[in-house]
């Protein structure tokens, strides 16, 4: 047999496992994180699964990973003094969250899941949402000029997708803050687009021309929101995303809004020994390229939020993770509050922060639903590393594993589904190995929880394979 050949054999076979998953994904009511109402035709009322049933499958089929996930948190931690709060999540089931060492290292009080943490400049995404919102309400255009709402600006040809995709040119707001700023209560967005007017720094280059990263951008994209709808960036965003969606402890905090009460944690700057706790700068009173407080798990209540038409539309959120182009057509991997890369197993949709002690990374791989959210308020380099590591731990893809499909067809489809592909997999791929001991956990959860016909059949399709086998 030729190369070619067995290579398109391969193909074939992982072209039917992929078709075969994302039936099952449609169609099966415990493992959807948004639907499970839904049932196959298999089974009664009574065999739908809870969500919370569903999630506690798919760790008892993840354990192995959740296991090498602890063990290498435990050992990360130790070697790299790393406090902060991880969630990862796999196929849209959040299955591993641990904090990590101290939300206080001065005090010593502890990290906690609802420690919240400043998200620096993944609050990015929040601000270019906010945008997408009023695009959406029709209250203004992705082409309009930033002088149609920001007439006072001397800065004519930006647009506010040139803002978005960081193509604007604006100069360093911070600049002007830092030298300029004399009174003693902080600025706030419309004390830089003040600043902006009246000493009318030039442009770095013609807008559209090349990308900079820009936090100045993001600062005058909050100031239009603000101006449009007349409410504060943390009003508005409370209204459309972080109450509808249940992001309770989710806000944008500016020490120039003396109305706000601080309820996330301090950020510290690791010493040689110890740390130094990092005061609130100036530069806290702007927002819209850092200022929204989060946790984690609020954090993946949006990262969800991601996959369905609410609050954001579909269309809308395609061009949001679709890469630029500048002027002369260079490709800038970068969409609306997003970064983009690919991976061998598809598109990562992703930013990372740095803001005064605070280190974050929200990261989420579209095609399977994963997602790795880390949030440190220490200024140790560590995440990046982190971050890797999880990515290695966590992969490959359900493809390659096929315990999970197999469990999925037994229970929604019954035994006889789940040996027809289980021989199939034998003859075509014998190196990928089926886990029967997490099957038969998942069969004992079932009858535990009442669900005995999915568990039967589980039950099934594990004899009479491990018959053949023997």
């Amino acid at each position: 047999m030729s190369l070619l050949t067995l290579q398109r054999q391969n193909e074939h076979f992982l072209m039917k496992i992929l078709l075969r998953a994302v039936f099952i994904l449609f169609f099966v009511a415990g493992f959807s994180a948004y639907d499970s109402r839904i049932s196959s035709a298999n089974f009664n009322e009574n065999e739908i699964l809870t969500e919370n049933e569903s999630l506690d499958i798919f760790k008892i089929l993840s354990a192995d990973k959740i296991f090498r996930l602890d063990s290498l948190i435990n050992d990360f931690s130790i070697r790299t003094r790393f406090n902060g709060n991880i969630l990862v999540a796999l196929n849209g089931h959040n299955i591993f969250e641990r904090s990590v060492g101290y939300a206080d290292p001065i005090t010593k009080s502890f990290s906690k899941p609802e420690t919240i943490y400043q998200l620096a400049s993944v609050s990015k995404q929040f601000t270019a949402a906010a945008i997408m919102l009023l695009k959406s309400d029709g209250r203004l255009s992705f082409d309009d000029l930033i002088t149609k709402y920001l007439p006072e600006l001397p800065y004519k040809d930006i647009t506010i997708k040139h803002l978005l995709h960081h193509m604007g040119g604006l100069p360093n707001y911070m600049y002007l803050t830092d030298n300029y700023w004399k009174k003693e209560t902080p600025p706030d967005n419309e004390d830089v687009v003040e600043l902006m007017a009246s000493h009318n720094l030039p442009v770095f280059f013609k807008p559209g021309s090349r990308y900079d990263y820009s936090n100045t951008g993001y600062v005058m994209l909050a100031t239009i929101v603000q101006r449009i709808t007349g409410l504060s960036l943390n009003e508005f965003l409370q209204r459309r995303i972080f109450s509808p969606l249940g992001m309770r402890s989710t806000y944008v905090f500016s020490t120039a809004d003396s109305s706000m009460q601080k309820r996330h944690i301090d950020g510290f700057r690791a010493l040689r020994s110890g740390y130094a706790r990092i005061a609130d700068t100036r530069n806290n009173g702007p927002v819209g390229d850092k200022g929204v407080c989060s946790t984690t798990g609020d954090m993946f209540k949006w990262d969800r939020a991601l996959y369905t038409d609410f609050p954001i539309k579909h269309e809308i959120l395609e061009e949001a993770f679709s890469e630029s182009e500048t002027n002369s057509g260079k490709i800038v991997p970068y969409g609306f509050g997003f970064r983009i890369r690919e991976l061998n197993e598809g598109k990562v949709i992703y930013h990372n922060g740095l803001w005064e002690g605070a280190r974050t990374n929200f990261h989420r791989y579209i095609q399977q639903q994963n997602t790795i959210i880390v949030l440190n308020n220490t200024s140790i380099r560590t995440n990046h590393e982190l971050v890797r590591l999880i990515e290695a731990t966590i992969g490959p893809s359900v493809d390659n594993n096929p315990t999970e499909t197999i469990a999925r067809l037994a229970m929604e489809e019954g035994a006889v589904s789940a040996h027809e592909f289980y021989d199939e997999l034998q003859q075509e791929h014998p190196e990928l190995r089926v886990n029967f001991r997490s099957i038969m956990e998942v069969a004992a959860y079932l009858h535990k929880v009442g669900k005995t016909n999915k568990a039967s059949q589980l039950e099934e399709f594990c004899t009479e394979a491990l018959k053949k086998e023997a």
